[in-house]
């Protein structure tokens, strides 16, 4: 091979090269041709010298451009709380009572207008018309027609075949009487209730018709059998809470207008229906006014009724 990769060393002729030195920079710069600057030393061209900081080259300063970036200051903390003491603390009696869904309590404790039912009040005479002649009530009441002979709507109910068999005196079922209040131009409905919401269809001027077991109404005392028998309806002129009565306009007791009897009497004969009660869509004007006088209402003119008398 022509190439010899293994040169003998010892036939190296080296007489016409530069002797060379410890750094070697003559060699570098006189075979280069290049002047290299003189390097900095931390001696002081004294070896043993020990280096002192303040000897150290200075190193070249380096320039930061400016940024034109917009930062926002911190936002300053916000102040401590300073603590509070008992008496920055609310009253808890100063505090408002919770909104409840229950009627307040009128300023003389009476509910309705017990007074606006006087002129509309008339005893039925008869058994089995209590039906008609509290939807009389509530019919004169709210059209100011003058309905004080129940054989008026007796006879209406018959042509609308609202009694059982066709016998008044059997008396009518409670949705015989809603068919009949409304045939009078009153729309009405049927629910059961409890005593607070009585309380507050009262206040708010509606005309009840209530379903009741007469005997505890009439003779308290003397049912010596409690029979759970509703059989007798009438019209809840109001409820006095301060006297504790409940104000009837009753049609079938001779002194059944403005009776009073005790509330929890009351109670226990509606209960016997389950609390059931007729009563008009509508409030009424003058059921919701407290001021009615009963003698100006009772004087006040009154339009002639729907029906024809009729008598047999």
């Amino acid at each position: 091979m022509d190439e010899n990769f293994g040169t003998d060393l010892a036939d190296t002729d080296y007489a016409g090269d530069p002797t060379p030195t410890d750094d070697g920079a003559d060699f570098l710069g006189d075979s280069a041709g290049i002047d290299m600057p003189a390097m900095p030393t931390m001696w002081d061209d004294d070896p043993d010298a020990v280096p002192s900081p303040n000897a150290m080259p200075a190193m070249p300063t380096m320039t930061v451009p400016e940024l034109d970036i917009d930062i926002e200051p911190s936002p300053e903390p916000p102040a401590p709380t300073p603590p509070r003491d008992d008496a920055s603390l609310p009253d808890p009696a100063e505090a408002p009572a919770p909104e409840t869904d229950e009627t307040p309590a009128p300023d003389d404790g009476t509910y309705g207008t017990p007074t606006a039912w006087t002129a509309d009040w008339f005893y039925q005479e008869v058994d089995g018309y209590c039906g008609p002649s509290s939807v009389a009530q509530i019919v004169s009441e709210y059209t100011g027609l003058d309905i004080s002979d129940p054989q008026q709507l007796v006879d209406r109910a018959l042509e609308l075949g609202l009694f059982p068999n066709g016998d008044p005196s059997q008396g009518m079922t409670s949705k015989s009487m809603e068919i009949l209040m409304e045939d009078q131009g009153v729309p009405c409905h049927l629910e059961s209730s409890s005593i607070s919401d009585l309380e507050e269809k009262l206040s708010d001027g509606y005309g009840v018709v209530t379903m009741v077991d007469s005997g505890e109404i009439w003779y308290p005392g003397e049912e010596t059998v409690e029979d759970d028998t509703p059989d007798h309806a009438l019209v809840v002129a109001g409820i006095d809470t301060e006297r504790g009565v409940v104000i009837l306009s009753d049609p079938g007791h001779p002194d059944g207008n403005q009776l009073e009897v005790p509330i929890d009497r009351f109670e226990d004969a509606w209960s016997d229906s389950g609390h059931e009660m007729l009563v008009a869509d509508a409030p009424d004007a003058d059921l919701a006014d407290s001021t009615v006088d009963p003698t100006v209402a009772a004087l006040a003119p009154r339009p002639w009724a729907i029906i024809t008398l009729t008598h047999r």
